[in-house]
Formats: structure tokens, sequence, C-alpha cells
């Protein structure tokens, strides 16, 4: 089985979230040796470059988005020399444990994306969250043509060799779901890593009304191909 030298640092963007980034910061730290780059999307927690040092810090001046502060992290990622960009969500649902399985996969498939897929039937966790992950799950199947088991988790390892993997419109979450028609358009392969349910106590900046008509607009957007 050949594998192939890789290159990876850990994204991880935030909003409000400055006591659930540290914690995840350490964690990171003491599950792997790669670098780490903040993304602070215009947080007002007081969060501020100060509070890690060590690791690699961004910010935006005003908040524009997760989907703004991937695309931020990745393209500094990739401008930096880095080979793959491991993203984490700062609010502690990812477990840094799984990094290693990430990294794995990359060395045997370099090209590939590799997404994290939880359970998403057996899961404790809102029946809302639940409903409209399924919902956007299935379209962007039969939108794209290949099984999307996960449309909306973050923990996720992306190639950085075709900046037009992470180029879209998309500012906020909808992001990760528009990243899977570049997939497509791309015909970059799409491998599924296994991860863990961790449903913490932090609030979501999802709205649910909001996010599922901004869903929809991506969902059109796709048909400019």
């Amino acid at each position: 089985m050949n594998t192939h030298p890789i290159n990876p640092i850990i994204v991880i963007p935030v909003y409000n979230g400055r006591d659930s980034l540290l914690k995840l910061v350490q964690q990171v730290k003491s599950n792997s040796h790669y670098p780490i780059l903040v993304v602070n999307d215009g947080s007002t927690d007081g969060l501020c470059k100060e509070d890690a040092p060590g690791i690699a810090y961004l910010e935006h001046g005003i908040n524009r988005g997760k989907g703004a502060a991937l695309k931020s992290g990745l393209n500094m990622s990739s401008q930096a020399g880095f080979t793959h960009a491991i993203t984490l969500d700062a609010d502690g649902q990812h477990d840094p444990q799984i990094i290693h399985d990430f990294v794995g996969k990359a060395t045997l498939n370099p090209g590939s994306i590799i997404v994290g897929q939880r359970d998403l039937v057996n899961v404790d966790m809102p029946l809302h969250r639940k409903v409209s992950n399924n919902i956007t799950s299935m379209i962007l199947s039969l939108r794209t043509g290949q099984r999307i088991y996960d449309s909306q988790v973050g923990y996720r390892c992306y190639p950085l060799n075709d900046s037009r993997l992470w180029i879209s419109d998309e500012e906020g979450f909808q992001f990760e779901s528009a990243v899977f028609f570049n997939v497509s358009m791309l015909k970059i392969n799409l491998l599924w890593q296994s991860i863990p349910v961790i449903y913490s106590t932090e609030g979501s900046h999802m709205h649910l009304l909001k996010d599922t008509l901004r869903f929809v607009r991506t969902f059109f957007r796709s048909f400019k191909w």
C-alpha cells in the first residue's frame, strides 16, 4: 500500500467561543504535533492572539460567517505551503483523537477530500437538526450523483492543491454544503471517516429558518455549473 508524505495543518474557525476554543486547542496539542491556525471571525467575547501563544492566528475585523472564516483559513494554509487542512469546529463537538485517522487516510489518498461521518439516525441531537441534516444530505446526494452521508459536518480534511475546491459565493454555514458541488464538478474523490457524535452545551449560531432558506439558495446557485 503506497503512502504519500503530507504536511497538514489544523484549522479552527471560531465566533464568540473563546472558552471552548482554548480548551480544544489544548486537546489538539495533546493529541497531535501539527501546527494550528485559529481564524477569529470577528468575535466580541475578548478572544485575541495572546490567548493562544504558539499557534497561528488570523482575525476578521467583523463577523463574516463560518464559510468566510474557513475560506480565509484554507487560503492562508495553502499559501503557507501546507498540503492539507484538517478543520474542526471550535465548540468541542469534534474529538481531536480522530485527527490521526484523517491524516492516515490522507497519506493513502492525498488528492481526496475526507469528510467526517456521524450516525445521523441514532444520534442524540435536537430533532430539527437531525431532520435538517438528513434532508439536506439527501438533496445533495441527488444533485451531485454521489452519496452524501453528512452534509453539515465541519470535521474534514481538505487537500490544498486546488483552490477551486473551496471557491464559493457562500459565506455562512452553507459553505460546507456547497463544497460538495465543487467536489462533484472537479471530480475529486470523496472519502468518509467515521467520527463520534459529541453534542456540546455551547449554543449554536445556526438559525433554522434562515439557514434553511439559505441552503435553498445554495442549491439553486449550483446550477451555474
